[in-house]
């Protein structure tokens, strides 16, 4: 689906309807504090999820919380982001709530983000589509570049980027950072995997999601700020690319969630293939040149090893 053009109108959902599920871990606390008064602002109800930061960063998370009336739950250690992000919907369905927006700690929205969203999720919905989760532009706040909404073409992985009039755009899946998504939708396609502990969760959601016949989709009009990565570099290839580096235990988790994913999630022979090229263009990158190459290259292969044999969780001894 190209970008859809057509006129918007107030969805009549109100943000109070909405409840925002922030998982924080070791997080800047005047970030963490800003996005707390926007959301507020808004409306929405605002749960943070403390997933076991060390004491200082955990504590000023609690002051955070009794500052802003924001509901503030501490996890005793890091259960990994999809555990944190379950027990944040938990939260929600109990207060109340029709829709859950996952943040990271790192994410602002823009003011009238939460507006758009759930007037683009109420028109499509009018429309007769069956809506999985809609999601905002996410913008680079070190870059201010924006994010195209992934989309499979063939058996590539591309990027559908927003033209001039707003709209939506349909995706093949979104980031959970910024995602809207409804509660009845989560008690359907169920909540996040835990046993992936970290990265590919919203991937391995959208691909469930789709698996029962939702749809995805980007709202061109709506943004949120956000850092993918530690920090980003930029490359030659057919194009100059930005490219977001992690931590070198980063790339454990992507290569064996992918292989998980491709062992026990349905998908389309295309998307296979394309999860496969996407590693052997990973490896090649972070190998060649992004330092501490060997480490990278050893967290990589035991990755791959890892997810053949199916263990999930935290890497233990890494």
């Amino acid at each position: 689906m190209a970008v859809s053009c057509s006129l918007r109108h107030d969805s009549g959902i109100s943000e109070s309807e909405v409840c925002a599920v922030i998982v924080t871990f070791n997080a800047v606390a005047e970030q963490v504090e800003s996005t707390v008064r926007r959301l507020s602002t808004m409306g929405a109800h605002v749960v943070l999820i403390e997933n076991g930061s060390e004491a200082p960063a955990a504590a000023a998370i609690t002051d955070i919380g009794e500052t802003t009336q924001a509901e503030v739950i501490k996890l005793s250690a890091n259960l990994g982001i999809a555990a944190a992000q379950n027990i944040g919907i938990q939260y929600a369905v109990s207060v109340g709530a029709s829709f859950v927006l996952l943040l990271d700690h790192d994410s602002l929205p823009a003011e009238d983000m939460v507006r758009k969203l759930l007037d683009a999720h109420q028109r499509l919905t009018l429309e007769g589509i069956k809506i999985g989760a809609v999601g905002p532009v996410s913008v680079d706040s070190r870059t201010l570049s924006k994010s195209g909404f992934v989309r499979l073409r063939g058996v590539r992985i591309a990027r559908q980027h927003c033209g001039d009039c707003g709209g939506v755009v349909e995706a093949d899946f979104l980031i959970a950072s910024g995602s809207l998504i409804s509660i009845r939708v989560l008690q359907d396609v169920g909540g996040m995997n835990e046993g992936y502990f970290i990265d590919h969760v919203d991937t391995e959601w959208c691909l469930r999601a789709r698996e029962r016949q939702y749809r995805i989709f980007g709202v061109c009009d709506a943004a949120l700020f956000h850092n993918l990565g530690e920090r980003v570099v930029r490359i030659w290839f057919g194009r100059i690319r930005e490219l977001p580096v992690h931590s070198p235990i980063r790339n454990y988790y992507i290569f064996r969630n992918t292989v998980l994913m491709l062992k026990s999630v349905p998908m389309p022979f295309a998307w296979r293939f394309a999860h496969i090229f996407r590693l052997v263009q990973f490896m090649t990158f972070f190998v060649l040149a992004v330092s501490p190459r060997g480490k990278r290259l050893k967290l990589m292969a035991r990755g791959i090893l890892d997810g053949l044999h199916g263990r999930e969780g935290p890497l233990r001894n890494g």
